[in-house]
């Protein structure tokens, strides 16, 4: 069941002191709640029907992370709400349901947990004490002396107990507290426990509500061809060349390209990949993987570093100096559902309905586009078949929204595989350099990081970025937890061709692949084993140093390996989680790679559903061993070379390793996320080992260009 709410009422404000945080939670007058019928709101997140109905309204996207199950249960867990009687409802794009850190409203950087933990728990303890007080004023009793628990207020003294519905509504009308008391951890009946995900059984069913899977009356699709060059655009099209097709209603012109609308997807796919269209193929069409290689180099070799960070002693003069070099390649989302959205444009209005993390940008930029105010547009996120921040960025919406008004009727529009992997926002390839200081005695005295990187801030958040600076370029580099002496980070941004933005582990993931790797082979270099000299690193910080004890206890370090394997390790902080990997590896004479086991220790600081935390650490190994051995997205003549899963390949279910995660609760705040981390360090362990085992060192990824795979069944490590 959904309600209309007035924007008075949804901006209406509440600032909590202590935390200085400003809390846009919906309270409304009291008029407001008297004239409304049926659901009473609490708050911009929480309503109760007479039949004690909660429902909770959810900002997050769920996108396979587990998030709409987390945040829920932390806000049910403070109200004191019978988990069974509680039901989701997905956010509207509204300022009420801004990150309230950065304040604007997306799903992405592992901000979830981050932003909205205490939010959350506010709003569920002041929704609780004001239940709390409704059934203290009806039974003339100190609130004092009551309790919420399972749906219910209870009074001890007298066995008195009323339902959340039978309150609702009178607590509706009271002034929310400003610093309602939250519970203790060992009061916590929800949280730290692992839930069933609330979404599971729908997917299971098949009734899940994905983006590709809405319907709405009158609808029609279309599918769309862009210009296969970045840059390009349409120079003409004939529609009379698919006139008389089945179901086909004609072509419209897109932002790049050209659009077909059809009875049905399939009319519509089969319609523009026969439509007679010319591009302009634009300045770029001469780029190639080979061109950006040499952009990135000249780049490195060049002058007019930006110092991000610099120590004490950077310029010192050392007998040793070691130095080397790390690439990460470019990759696309590829996302398990492609690009799709639906839209229905009227003379006045916009209804939209995406699976998007970024319903604030999408609602936006639809305004602009259709010259109406933000108001009537209305976004509807529905669930994502994968996001990995692609979904953050509005370009498959404006199609949607366009062709809707071009057609005056509401479409469904559906991106090819191959449209959506040739027309992708990549994450951009990253050049490293490393250079280290060592003194006579072999100690690590000066250490310096150079890289080059395109933004990958620009589409998601343009404020972010300057004309030579994204800070999410440098991510776990600026902030390392080593101790090391003249730490130097410079960094230089480049402007490619190929679009770039954000992917799963954002800055991390290529500079700790390189940061750690290059730890190793200090630790090499010296004679050092890497775990104990990432431990003298690491001194003093105890958070770190359990995170990195407890992945080598678990992994078994300090005992060989069976023979004919290896291990590798790799430690770092990202998204305010501590986390390390070891990798155990054994690799046969033709370079086939046979995973026996990864090991993860993990510190989010509070683990609120170890059963979904666990899942996300298991699953960014996959995803980053995909990455490390197989995954690459090239350029030629201006286009992206791959096109479907033949040739830009992930893990398939066999190759998947055994994965023990264990997690750490140190109770430090800010909460950390841990649906971007898993795969940051699972690559430098990978490659780690992999010197263990062979001597080879890996400084660009993926493996597949050293002639490295992983073993099959049948083959023999």
């Amino acid at each position: 069941m959904s309600i209309e709410l007035t924007r008075r009422s949804l901006l209406k404000t509440t600032a909590l002191a202590g935390g200085g945080l400003l809390l846009q939670a919906l309270v409304p007058a009291r008029a407001d709640a008297a004239a409304t019928a049926g659901p009473a709101v609490l708050n911009a997140w929480l309503r109760i029907t007479p039949d004690d109905r909660v429902t909770i309204v959810v900002s997050q996207a769920e996108m396979g992370q587990g998030i709409a199950t987390t945040l829920p249960a932390v806000l049910a867990e403070e109200l004191g709400a019978d988990w069974s009687r509680v039901t989701l409802e997905n956010a509207p794009a509204d300022p009420a349901y801004r990150n309230p850190r950065l304040k604007w409203q997306f799903t992405g950087n592992s901000e979830s947990t981050t932003a909205f933990y205490d939010l959350m728990r506010t709003m569920g303890a002041s929704a609780r004490e004001m239940l709390i007080s409704a059934a203290a004023a009806r039974w003339r009793v100190s609130p004092s002396s009551c309790r919420a628990e399972h749906g219910k207020v209870m009074h001890a003294a007298s066995g008195r107990a009323l339902k959340f519905g039978d309150l609702a509504e009178v607590a509706a009308r009271l002034e929310p507290p400003a610093h309602p008391p939250l519970k203790r951890r060992k009061e916590w009946k929800l949280v730290g426990r692992s839930l069933p995900r609330i979404e599971s059984p729908s997917k299971v069913d098949g009734s899940a509500v994905f983006g590709i899977d809405v319907k709405v009356n009158g609808m029609v699709y279309a599918a769309v061809r862009t210009s296969p060059v970045f840059g390009g655009k349409v120079e003409r099209f004939d529609g009379a060349s698919i006139e008389g097709r089945p179901g086909v209603l004609g072509a419209v012109p897109i932002p790049s390209g050209v659009a077909v609308v059809a009875k049905s997807y399939w009319q519509a796919k089969k319609a523009v990949d026969t439509l007679d269209v010319v591009f302009d193929e634009g300045p770029n069409v001469a780029a190639n993987s080979d061109s950006l290689a040499a952009t990135y180099r000249a780049a490195l070799e060049g002058k007019d570093w930006m110092v991000v960070h610099e120590g004490k002693g950077a310029e010192q003069a050392l007998p040793t100096v070691v130095s080397a070099e790390y690439e990460s390649q470019f990759l696309a989302h590829a996302t398990m559902e492609p690009m799709n959205c639906t839209a229905r444009v009227t003379s006045d209005s916009c209804e939209i309905w995406a699976p998007t993390q970024g319903q604030e940008l999408t609602q936006l930029v639809a305004s602009q586009v259709l010259g109406l105010p933000s108001e009537r547009v209305r976004v509807h996120r529905t669930l994502l078949g994968g996001g990995f921040g692609r979904r953050l960025i509005a370009d498959f919406a404006v199609q949607a929204v366009l062709i809707s008004k071009a057609v005056g009727r509401p479409v469904k529009v559906i991106w090819s595989r191959e449209e959506d992997m040739q027309h992708d926002v990549y994450r951009p390839a990253v050049l490293h350099r490393l250079t280290a200081g060592i003194d006579s005695e072999g100690k690590l005295q000066a250490m310096a990081h150079k890289l080059v990187s395109p933004s990958i801030l620009q589409f998601v958040y343009p404020p972010g970025v300057t004309g030579t600076f994204d800070p999410s370029c440098v991510e776990g580099l600026d902030e390392t937890h080593y101790a090391i002496p003249g730490w130097r980070v410079e960094f230089k941004l480049i402007k490619v061709p190929v679009p770039t933005s954000v992917l799963r582990t954002t800055g991390y993931g290529p500079n700790i692949f390189a940061l750690e790797s290059f730890i190793d082979e200090l630790a090499h270099n010296k004679g050092d084993d890497p775990y104990q000299y990432r431990r003298r690193l690491l001194a003093g910080n105890r958070r770190a140093l359990a995170v990195l004890d407890a992945v080598a206890a678990r992994s078994g370090w300090g005992s060989p390996p069976r023979p004919g394997r290896y291990r590798g390790i790799a430690f770092c902080e990202a998204f305010n989680t501590f986390i390390a990997h070891v990798v155990e590896l054994s690799v046969s004479p033709d370079r086939a790679v046979t995973l026996h086991r990864v090991v993860a220790a993990v510190d989010p600081g509070t683990t609120l559903d170890p059963g979904i935390t666990t899942n996300n650490i298991e699953g960014g190994v996959a995803w980053a061993l995909s990455c490390a051995f197989k995954s690459e997205i090239t350029f030629e003549r201006g286009r992206t070379v791959q096109s479907n899963w033949h040739d830009y390949e992930v893990l398939r279910l066999p190759e998947m390793p055994p994965v023990d995660v264990h997690l750490i609760d140190s109770d430090a705040r800010p909460l950390g996320g841990t649906g971007e981390i898993g795969p940051v360090t699972v690559i430098p362990a990978l490659t780690n080992a992999l010197f263990a085992a062979t001597g080879r060192r890996i400084r660009s990824l993926p493996l597949r260009r050293h002639g490295f795979r992983i073993a099959r069944k049948g083959d023999v490590a």
